[in-house]
């Protein structure tokens, strides 16, 4: 591209001319700025000058008001005859002033002044009687000898057409063979107040001026680095701007290949990088383009799916996110293929897209529908296609989807209502069991809003009355004594009565208040304990066990802290307190797991793992773990008297655990055939329903003190 074929480029200045457009801009912003640092010094030379100016003549004023208090006026007004000169009259009068002199030594002269006619006379002053100046002349002024320096500030003293004389000094030095020196002037008055003269002090100025001199000497040395970067910083201009207008044909070419790349940017917006489906925004244009087809009567229906994939965290955390990511594809490329899909960048609107809405959340707008009814058979065969196993990389992987629904025959939701509400419906169906579609229905914007309205709720309980404890005894199997409690978080509000466990935990999980509710909880189990502890030895639980949440593993150290804290201030023992990790958080991250909780085990906490046998770990996985106790999960009991396969699962787990020196205990024992078979297959402990309601902590000390 050349100059001459592009009028823009044309009007960048040429680079021959680059260099002398740098130099004169670099010298005009030296040459100001030096001007400004000039300015700037002066300003402040003559704000300094003033300031010293004024302190001297302050000074000089309070020399001459004092000397004025030692003058006698009545003997002042005896003295008018050249005679009297140096007689004992006048030497009584002018020994303070010379006594003055003295102790000040840089008085020159001080002396006394009054007016007669429009002459102004000379009566006292302070010299030393037959003192010569340097040129021989004497040194004291004579009685009622003329004064011929007359000055401003001498008529300001003697004051002017009637008015009282004030304190004045000169405004600069004077030099004459006497010396340099400026004077400082006061009124001299009666015992009445009246003005009969002035006193004048002569003070050497050399003080004065070498404080000016001083003064000047500084401002012009900092003027010297002030100018020297200002050359500097004229150096780096030159070499900036010459640099910025060498860049400038480069620049514009450079414009060019960025509005390519804009467009080419605005092209790919359209699609998502990874999975190369529709976007976000590009599905919210077309569904209200669909909502007011349907509602002009131009579409039957149409209908929104809202797919999420059940544990795909999980698989993304264990295999990796290069895996989780060609996951992502596989999906994508299914739900392209099961679909009369439509691609996004077409545009026609009325045909069926598929969305990557965030992470592992997809959408699918459906167009071709005849009624609503046919959402249905679509979901289903979505969930069939998407229930087959994937092959990522080398690993066979299972990721089924739970899928909400949302049609839609008139129109009458606005785009941003209807994903909301078919995303209601997908948390129905994971609620559900997961893997399964679910129709959105107002009930469901009712439990949202319920939910909603409880997580208000939940946290203005923390730390109020409301959210209390339970325990839930662990029972040994072969004695049926309590050995030791688990503490269970309940929650009665004031108007809603208790709240389920089921109800406010997935709330608590949802809205990050898992550390706060574990923090208070363990602070409250601790704070029983111990008050059980004050009844006897006897009744007191020997282990208080507590569950430890996903959010409060990764709290690392800080949750660490909090538990000592909260067993110092109670003043128990760490083996006092067990912590229970779920294996499905064990297995999230094993190696960075345990090594966490070998911290817990080295301060003496006792440590737990529930849901053991959920299908999530390898057994062998066990050996060398921290824990003290593992906790069988439930869903190994629900078939325990009716299969072999399972009786046979549970008895090879617990020989296991017993085998490694661990205490075995079955979660959620139902019913007396349950604890047989627990004790005939070696388990240790078991809790559950069947040993009775979970207790508060009075009735725990009951129990224990009863045996």
């Amino acid at each position: 591209m050349n100059a001459k074929a592009d009028p823009e480029l044309a009007r960048i200045p040429q680079p021959r001319n680059h260099r002398r457009r740098a130099l004169i801009e670099s010298f005009s912003l030296v040459a100001t700025m030096l001007l400004a640092v000039a300015a700037g010094v002066g300003g402040v030379w003559l704000g300094s000058k003033a300031a010293i100016t004024a302190n001297f003549r302050h000074y000089l004023t309070g020399l001459a008001q004092t000397a004025a208090t030692l003058v006698d006026p009545e003997l002042h007004e005896l003295l008018r005859r050249p005679e009297q000169l140096n007689d004992a009259q006048y030497t009584r009068a002018v020994g303070p002033l010379r006594r003055m002199r003295k102790a000040v030594p840089d008085i020159h002269y001080l002396y006394t002044l009054v007016r007669d006619g429009s002459e102004v006379r000379f009566v006292l002053d302070a010299a030393e009687p037959g003192a010569k100046t340097a040129t021989g002349s004497a040194d004291q002024s004579g009685v009622w000898e003329t004064y011929s320096h007359e000055s401003p500030a001498l008529q300001q003293a003697l004051g002017r057409q009637g008015e009282p004389g004030q304190v004045a000094s000169d405004e600069a030095p004077t030099s004459d063979e006497w010396g340099t020196f400026m004077t400082g002037l006061a009124p001299l008055r009666d015992r009445a107040g009246h003005q009969i003269g002035v006193i004048g002090v002569d003070v050497d100025a050399s003080n004065y001026l070498g404080r000016l001199m001083r003064a000047r000497e500084r401002l012009l040395l900092g003027l010297l680095p002030a100018g020297a970067l200002t050359v500097i910083f004229g150096c780096v201009f030159y070499r900036v701007r010459l640099r910025g207008l060498l860049d400038a044909h480069t620049a514009y070419s450079s414009e060019q290949a960025a509005r390519q790349a804009a467009e080419r940017l605005a092209a790919d917006a359209q699609k998502d990088r990874l999975t190369q489906l529709a976007t976000r925004g590009v599905l919210i244009e077309r569904l209200e383009a669909s909502l007011t087809r349907v509602r002009q009567h131009q579409q039957p229906c149409l209908a929104v799916l809202f797919l999420d994939f059940d544990r795909f965290k999980l698989l993304n955390d264990s295999l990796g996110h290069e895996a989780g990511d060609e996951l992502l594809r596989c999906i994508a490329e299914r739900l392209r293929s099961s679909l009369r899909y439509r691609d996004s960048d077409t545009a026609d609107t009325r045909g069926n897209i598929v969305c990557r809405f965030g992470g592992d959340e997809f959408i699918v707008l459906l167009n071709d529908l005849n009624e609503p009814a046919d959402a249905l058979t679509i979901a289903q065969r979505l969930l069939n296609s998407l229930a087959q196993a994937y092959k990522i990389f080398g690993t066979e992987v299972q990721s089924s989807a739970s899928i909400g629904i949302v049609t839609s025959h008139d129109g009458n939701l606005t785009a941003s209502e209807t994903i909301r509400n078919a995303d209601v419906a997908m948390y129905e169906a994971k609620r559900a069991g997961r893997g399964c579609s679910v129709v959105f229905d107002e009930t469901m914007q009712a439990r949202l809003q319920r939910q909603t309205a409880l997580e208000r709720e939940l946290r203005g309980a923390i730390g109020t009355e409301q959210l209390y404890l339970e325990y839930q005894p662990v029972v040994d199997l072969s004695s049926g004594r309590q050995v030791y409690v688990e503490a269970l978080l309940r929650w009665r509000h004031s108007t809603l009565g208790l709240i389920s466990v089921d109800e406010f935990m997935p709330i608590v999980e949802e809205h990050g208040l898992s550390a706060a509710l574990g923090q208070w909880t363990r602070e409250s189990a601790c704070r029983s304990l111990a008050r059980i502890g004050e009844s006897g030895p006897a009744s007191v639980p020997q282990v208080v066990s507590l569950k430890l949440s996903q959010a409060e593993l990764a709290m690392g150290l800080a949750l660490l802290d909090q538990v000592t804290s909260a067993l110092q201030a109670c003043n128990l023992a760490p083996s006092r307190l067990q912590l229970e990790i779920s294996e499905r958080d064990v297995m999230r991250d094993p190696t960075s797991v345990v090594k966490f909780l070998r911290e817990f085990q080295a301060r003496g906490v006792r440590l737990a793992m529930h849901e053991f046998g959920s299908g999530l770990s390898s057994w062998s996985w066990l050996r060398g773990s921290p824990f003290n106790t593992i906790k069988i999960d439930r869903s190994l009991l629900r078939d325990l008297g009716t299969s072999r396969e399972v009786l046979s699962v549970m008895q090879a787990a617990i020989h296991l655990i017993e085998n490694l020196g661990m205490m075995s205990v079955a979660e959620g024992v139902e019913n007396p055939l349950q604890v047989s078979m627990l004790q005939s297959l070696g388990c240790r402990c078991a809790q559950g329903e069947h040993f009775g309601r979970s207790l508060s902590a009075a009735d725990v000390a009951e129990r224990r003190s009863h045996g």
